[in-house]
């Protein structure tokens, strides 16, 4: 029994298999690819002119030029912008000081603030238990 229902099920699978070659065998047959679409590619860039060529090679000797000029200049800010950079720091050390001198004022003031409203609530409970 096991015999027959593998040969019918191997005949309704052959049924529905394609006839037709894949597209994979199709595409690689050497008749369809055109040479020629890829050789035209490489025909058909453009040569540069001796004066194109020329005028390339003068700027890019103007750029080394200016390359090697930076490169050689050494590397130091200005007495007068590392004044200015000291005197800037100088003056932000001085502010942070004066905003750390402020918070601290401010952080006792709070202190104090909520010592006096403790104070405040202590006596006015004190004074509601003694008229209740």
């Amino acid at each position: 029994m096991a015999l027959v229902t593998g040969i019918v099920t191997m005949i309704k699978v052959t049924r529905n298999v394609p006839r037709k070659l894949t597209d994979a065998t199709i595409y690689s047959k050497p008749d369809y690819c055109d040479d020629t679409s890829v050789n035209g590619r490489e025909q058909q860039s453009q040569a540069i002119s001796s004066a194109d060529y020329m005028t390339v090679l003068k700027r890019m000797a103007e750029l080394e030029d200016k390359v090697s000029v930076l490169s050689a200049k050494p590397v130091s800010m200005p007495p007068e912008k590392e004044e200015m950079l000291n005197a800037a720091i100088s003056r932000v050390d001085a502010l942070e000081q004066e905003l750390m001198a402020t918070k601290k004022a401010l952080e006792n003031s709070l202190a104090q603030q909520a010592e006096l409203v403790a104070y405040l609530d202590k006596k006015k409970k004190k004074k509601k238990m003694f008229f209740w």
